[in-house]
């Protein structure tokens, strides 16, 4: 699941990755992500209060067993410089789990853990080592399955022609299409909305163009229909195009400070100058496509293809961080008014799952 980038920028210090001491520890081997993501502990742990309490926490390490049992038994992750198997750390998130049941203080909870668990430190980038944090959120726009004068812009399909291709012998891969039997990039944003060239595969039509623009920085939502109906949309590819942030440009431009380049403040800028929305969307080349959800699930889908736990998924980079691994946040959160305007912050602390 794609990660909101305009939104406010928080910084975290630590993360606490559970590893239990009661299951063999392996080797050690080659840590990820060039340099390692994550390093043993030696600072004074802090007191692990969550502040929303054990609610939701243990279905959202659930959904991380499931996924994680489906993985091939073989598949190995690196912590602190050692890696540990998949049926490890599902006996870590389990023996977490089991705790948690008994509904322990902070302070009898994060003795244990201190005991029997491996604590891991995230490095965070030099030279602060801080770690950019953004929030998710699912959008709710109204929306027509046929275009109409009112709703007429539209979300696609992922066009036939899109392609993804290995690129040596690593995972990675590149996104375009085929011409003359080579890989090229595929459409910018720009060139798909103006040349209409995604016509005949449209999926909904959304009021305006920046509700569009928000379904696609967010990566999915859901859309009320006419009747009343609510569907899910959900993310099915995208063009291979560099993200680009139109926060930044309109820092950038001067139109707003750096701390002031929040969604809702880049919502209600273009909205009041339409004469230069096409400019600044345009100034992003990725593009999004999408395609119908599971409207039953409890939540968005991951990129793990598990429902998101409000308050407790994140997404992390997955070459330097377990899927479905369990952590501690500490960071902050903004306050804000009823028009979204930040007024304040307060301290957020509480186990996350990757």
């Amino acid at each position: 699941m794609r990660i909101l980038a305009e939104t406010i920028r928080i910084f975290f210090g630590l993360i606490i990755l559970g590893c239990g001491l009661v299951f063999a520890l392996p080797l050690p081997a080659t840590a990820q992500c060039g340099q390692a993501a994550t390093v043993p502990l030696v600072a004074e742990l802090p007191l692990l209060q969550d502040d929303l309490g054990y609610e939701f926490l243990a279905p959202a390490i659930d959904r991380s067993v499931h996924y994680l049992r489906q993985l091939p038994g073989e598949k190995a992750f690196v912590l602190c410089g050692e890696e540990y198997s998949v049926g490890w750390l599902i006996e870590s998130l389990l023996a977490f789990k089991r705790i948690i049941e008994e509904k322990p203080s902070a302070q009898v909870l994060t003795a244990i853990l201190k005991k029997e668990f491996t604590l891991c430190q995230a490095k965070g980038r030099a030279p602060d080592h801080k770690i950019f944090l953004t929030g998710y959120f699912e959008p709710l726009f109204q929306a027509s399955l046929t275009p109409t004068a009112t709703y007429r812009y539209p979300l696609y399909r992922k066009p036939p022609d899109l392609v993804s291709l290995p690129v040596g012998k690593g995972k990675e891969k590149k996104t375009g299409r085929m011409e003359n039997g080579s890989l090229v990039p595929y459409f910018t944003r720009a060139e798909i909305e103006k040349g209409q060239l995604l016509a005949g595969q449209e999926l909904v039509y959304l009021a305006a163009p920046v509700d569009a623009f928000i379904l696609h920085v967010q990566g999915s939502g859901q859309i009320q229909l006419a009747d009343g109906s609510l569907r899910r949309v959900q993310f099915a590819a995208k063009n291979g195009q560099e993200y680009r942030s139109i926060g930044r440009l309109l820092v950038e431009k001067g139109v707003m400070r750096r701390e002031e380049a929040t969604m809702p403040k880049i919502v209600r800028y273009l909205k009041e100058h339409p004469e230069e929305q096409e400019a600044i969307l345009h100034y992003n080349d990725s593009f999004v496509f999408f395609r119908w959800g599971d409207d039953a699930a409890v939540g968005p889908m991951g990129c793990l293809g598990e429902p998101l736990t409000p308050g407790r998924s994140v997404a992390l980079d997955q070459d330097c961080f377990p899927p479905g691994g369990l952590g501690f946040l500490t960071t902050r959160k903004p306050r804000v008014n009823a028009a979204g305007e930040i007024i304040g912050w307060e301290p957020l602390n509480r186990f996350v799952v990757n």
